[in-house]
């Protein structure tokens, strides 16, 4: 997309709208407190008002969607290796006198880690994805950002 289209798309949003900002934050910032309820409520009282808070609130919904798939894969991935562990532990160390093997506690360390990273790195992009809409900038996440684009503006980003 040219310097001029994508010039005029930034000026049919009306981004200086300081309350249009707010809103296109806190569909951002509903990771702490409305989940996706907030996004699609938003969605649905302004797509016809604001294109800017029509594209945050839908941007925000597809990512506290996915992020939460993403949480509950991981969580069931944690849960089956865990079990998987557990078991094969258990038949190797029948008579060991029931002591937990120190792999075992270290791949637990490791798996729990990973999720509270996955937790707080989620949350954290949850927070720049606001700071910047609050900026009044036209954020974007890689795969998501060109659908919702696509669905709200009617052509490619690109």
């Amino acid at each position: 997309m040219d310097y001029n289209t994508t010039q005029q798309t930034n000026e049919s949003m009306n981004v200086s709208s300081s309350d249009e900002r707010l809103l296109g934050m806190l569909s951002h910032l509903s990771i702490f407190f409305g989940g996706i309820i907030l996004p699609i409520i938003l969605w649905a009282t302004q797509k016809d008002k604001s294109k800017f808070v029509s594209y945050n609130s839908l941007l925000a919904l597809f990512y506290h969607i996915s992020y939460t798939v993403l949480i509950i894969f991981y969580v069931i991935f944690m849960v089956v290796i865990l079990l998987l562990m557990g078991v094969g532990f258990g038949s190797m160390h029948k008579h060991s006198g029931g002591d937990m093997p120190a792999v075992m506690i270290i791949f637990m360390i490791i798996l729990y880690a990973g999720m509270f990273l996955l937790i707080f790195a989620g949350i954290g992009y949850g927070i720049y994805l606001a700071i910047k809409t609050y900026q009044g900038k036209l954020v974007s996440i890689p795969v998501l950002g060109k659908i919702v684009y696509k669905k709200v503006f009617g052509h490619d980003k690109y």
